[in-house]
């Protein structure tokens, strides 16, 4: 199997293999040992199914370029950027017969050198058996991978397009007693849309997730709603993670399905004031502890000192995937240049009745920032009042088909 890589395409790997073939050399190394599926990705542009079965991408200080995969997948890896006829070896299965296992491949002296280094989020069991080698476990990815290329960003830009259509498709499907089946259905839609609009879409390097966390769960993050939660009083938060052919974007919003509450009014503008302290603070130079440090001031004087009330920091940082550095908490030790990307997400949440929280994708610029992301994010656009025979027939087809009616 082979791959077309545009010319921009190709121009940007061969940045990143030249910036870590100089970062071996910087490090006194032979070889590099790239091993974890995301960042082969980001050095090939090779898509796979690991299993079980480790794949290895070793890079040299001279610039040259070895991949050991198994056996079956040795045609499948030809659409690797940078490597050439001969340059890909295999293993012939895990686990194997004794002396024909990928240890054994990697280790025997022809595709390694003495002073090796190999990338820290390997598997324990892998990393273990290369450090009893002679290997020495060390990041020179995420320096390389912090501060995104034009094509990076043209590529998180068209992920964050789709972030936004999600939103918006969420808060079509949203009336007030809707089921968060009903709001699940934006995710097929989003999906059946990124594959008809990316030409050369690849199935293994995107997902999509898009639906509506309803009061009062949106209390809770990380939590996953039922299909039959329903939305009615208190703050729903429309969520949309998109990865899109291998690069990451996220846009989320709170909004109403009833009238919001006095109270409910004035969480929501603290919320809003919160995103309005991060988003001033964006332009290269900041630390990004201090843009956490900020917001936790605020919200620590306006009656939410309790870091329960908050629950995480204020933001992450997206390429690949949609949490990586740069980290916007206090703690992180990185600080903002141009061409990073970032989310701005401070939360509010009131257990036993909702959190408040937007999420916006964003790159820092020169001179400051530009957002992504683009969906509305103002109360009145975002309490829904009203409820169509569309919404009520939908509402009851999506249920019956999904064993709720």
């Amino acid at each position: 199997m082979q791959a077309n890589f545009e010319p921009a395409q190709a121009a940007d790997f061969q940045r990143r293999s030249d910036a870590l073939a100089a970062a071996v050399r910087a490090a006194g190394l032979d070889h590099y040992v790239v091993g974890t599926g995301e960042n082969i990705f980001y050095l090939t542009g090779a898509t796979f199914e690991p299993l079980e079965r480790p794949f290895f991408l070793v890079v040299g200080a001279d610039g040259s370029r070895r991949m050991l995969v198994p056996v079956l997948e040795l045609d499948h890896l030809r659409k690797a950027w940078g490597l050439a006829p001969g340059h890909i070896v295999s293993y012939r299965e895990f686990p194997a017969p004794a002396g024909q296992g990928w240890e054994e491949r990697l280790l025997d002296g022809k595709l390694l050198g003495a002073r090796f280094g190999f990338e820290e989020g390997l598997p324990w069991s892998v990393g273990e058996r290369l450090r009893r080698s002679g290997g020495v476990a060390m990041d020179l990815l995420e320096p390389l991978r912090i501060v995104k290329s034009a094509w990076e960003i043209a590529q998180v830009e068209r992920a964050a397009r789709h972030a936004d259509w999600g939103v918006q498709d969420v808060l079509r499907r949203a009336w007030a007693g809707a089921t968060v089946a009903e709001t699940y259905g934006a995710t097929q839609a989003l999906t059946r849309k990124i594959i008809r609009e990316v030409p050369d879409w690849d199935a293994l390097a995107t997902k999509v997730i898009a639906a509506a966390w309803p009061a009062p769960l949106s209390a809770e993050p990380h939590a996953i709603p039922r299909l039959g939660d329903r939305l009615r009083a208190g703050p729903h938060v429309a969520l949309v993670l998109t990865r899109v052919n291998g690069y990451a974007a996220e846009c989320e919003r709170t909004f109403f399905t009833m009238e919001p509450t006095a109270r409910e009014r004035e969480l929501f503008a603290t919320m809003e004031r919160a995103r309005e302290i991060a988003f001033g603070m964006l332009r290269p130079g900041v630390a990004c502890a201090e843009i956490d440090a900020a917001v936790n001031a605020f919200l620590d004087g306006s009656g939410f000192a309790d870091f329960r009330t908050r629950l995480h920091r204020c933001g992450h940082g997206f390429g690949l995937g949609n949490h990586e550095p740069p980290w916007l908490a206090l703690g992180s030790p990185h600080v903002l240049r141009e061409n990073m990307l970032v989310s701005i997400e401070p939360g509010l949440y009131a257990p036993g009745a909702g959190g408040y929280r937007h999420s916006d994708t964003v790159l820092v610029t020169g001179d400051g920032y530009r957002c992504l992301t683009r969906s509305p994010a103002h109360l009145p656009d975002l309490v829904l009042r009203r409820t169509t025979l569309r919404h009520r027939v939908t509402g009851w087809a999506v249920r019956r088909a999904v064993g709720l009616a």
